[in-house]
């Protein structure tokens, strides 16, 4: 059976299931027809109308604010358009049976229109700073309206609440004689629509599931996709499944020509740097100031591209699971004097204060892949905060242990991440600005989070604007480890 065809059966066997309360009850219910039509009248009607007329007003005050930022014909005659407007549903709000809240609303408007064309001339005769000044008077006049629409509010609920205790009145014994019959139906109703509710929920959650996997990256197939069903959802199943087996082929394809291009562009990049390096040297001759800081541009230039290229490789091997950690055992002494000795004379050129602190409660030796945690994890981390941290501001690296997890934190004093950006940062390419963008191509965090993900590990970020920004790294540890005593490296 077709999906179509069971949602069809389902419907009109409820449907017809619930003929039978209802036409006891509609009997009853031609009583309240013509209290009905005394609500759309009147209360309806002044409803509707009041409304009309706060959404008017609200407008009002925008389009006054434009005029007076824009003196313009289109903005002057939108002002003036919405003023009509709400006169219109003042009128239709008396129409309703409501006419000494709208004599008191007419009154208010009448005083803001006068505010208003004082605005307008204000703003006309260019005395911009005094029409400003008068839009706060325009805009007390429409918080005075605003009052006086609330209240009429209240007034149309009052009198809608009177007429509702009528309509229940009448409506208590259709409901008591519906009820005992409406019961048996909706049991029957739930029995049926459980019926299609089970044939219908159970693959849609599989396929939602499966999606939810592929959108994560992983492009595999689920074997408890029922591929085999003959309605619509089978239909999709296999459309989806199709789907993703050619995301697989084309993901497979965009890695390999990556890592293939990234390698390619090493050579001549090579090339590039090695002929800079010997222009420098003198290799070809002495070489006026100038071009020898051409020269050294050529050669930071180069280094940027190399780093970008490497990135882009690390990138598309994590892509193609081609990028392993191999972990050992290594010193954690070790560790963290090499990241000294790496950026200590960095942070001195900038005028940075730079720290690296090891607390006594990290062990002795850690199983981690060293390269990859040195360079591609801290080295990321603390090239960012380089890149970002002004003269005379702090990097700090701190390290404590726990019985089953290692912590390092990178911190610096640099400008902030904005929080509505720290949930994308992680992404490939992102960039938080302009200025990002031209220190790097968005990869360094990316990579990053791959790296530790493969420790099985976690990586978080704190920030505040203006203060600094701190990376936290957690890495899982064996149950048993010797620790070391606590080592400072760099100005604590």
């Amino acid at each position: 059976m077709t999906l179509r065809r069971r949602l069809v059966l389902t419907i009109a066997g409820i449907a017809l299931l619930l003929v039978v309360p209802s036409a006891v009850a509609v009997l009853r219910l031609y009583e309240l027809r013509d209290l009905a039509a005394q609500q759309r009248k009147s209360h309806g009607a002044a409803y509707i109308a009041l409304g009309a007329l706060q959404s008017s007003l609200s407008k009002l005050g925008s389009t006054a604010t434009d005029f007076n930022i824009d003196p313009i014909e289109p903005h002057r005659r939108a002002m003036l358009g919405k003023l009509d407007s709400a006169r219109m549903h003042i009128r239709e709000l008396a129409v309703a049976g409501y006419g000494d809240h709208a004599r008191g609303l007419e009154r208010e408007i009448g005083r803001a229109a006068v505010e208003m064309r004082r605005v307008e001339l204000l703003t006309m005769d260019g005395r911009l700073e005094d029409g400003t000044t008068q839009l706060d008077t325009l805009d007390a006049r429409l918080s005075v309206a605003d009052s006086l629409i609330a209240l009429t509010f209240k007034e149309i609920d009052r009198r809608s609440t009177e007429d509702l205790e009528t309509a229940s009145s009448i409506s208590t014994t259709a409901a008591t004689t519906a009820f005992s019959a409406l019961l048996v139906c909706v049991a029957l109703a739930v029995i049926l629509g459980a019926w299609t509710t089970r044939a219908l929920t159970k693959p849609i959650v599989r396929l939602r599931n499966a999606m939810a996997v592929v959108a994560d990256g992983n492009f595999t197939v689920p074997e408890e996709l029922e591929l085999a069903r003959r309605d619509e959802i089978g239909s999709a199943t296999r459309s989806f499944r199709a789907m993703t087996l050619r995301l697989a082929d084309l993901e497979r394809l965009k890695a390999e020509f990556m890592s293939f291009a990234t390698h390619e562009l090493r050579t001549p990049l090579n090339v590039v740097a090695g002929y800079a390096d010997l222009l420098k040297e003198g290799t070809y001759g002495e070489l006026p100031p100038a071009q020898l800081e051409a020269i050294d541009t050529i050669r930071d230039q180069t280094r940027i591209i190399a780093q970008l290229v490497s990135q882009l490789l690390d990138i598309s091997r994590l892509e193609a699971g081609g990028l392993r950690v191999q972990v050992s055992d290594v010193r954690s002494a070790d560790l963290f004097r090499r990241v000294e000795r790496s950026f200590a004379p960095l942070a001195r050129q900038k005028d940075i204060a730079f720290s690296v602190v090891v607390d006594a409660t990290v062990p002795e030796v850690v199983r981690i892949d060293a390269e990859r945690l040195a360079d591609q994890v801290l080295g990321n981390l603390l090239s960012n905060a380089l890149k970002f941290t002004l003269e005379g501001g702090q990097i700090r690296v701190t390290a404590h242990g726990t019985e089953d997890e290692l912590t390092i934190e990178v911190s610096d004093t640099g400008p902030g991440i904005p929080t509505d950006k720290l949930p994308m940062i992680f992404q490939k390419y992102y960039q938080i600005d302009d200025e990002a963008r031209r220190k790097g191509a968005g990869l360094g965090l990316s990579i990053a989070r791959d790296v530790v993900r493969a420790h099985g590990g976690t990586i978080h970020v704190e920030s505040e604007p203006g203060v600094g920004t701190t990376f936290r790294v957690m890495l899982p540890l064996p149950s048993s480890a010797t620790h070391i005593d606590a080592i400072v490296v760099g100005p604590a």
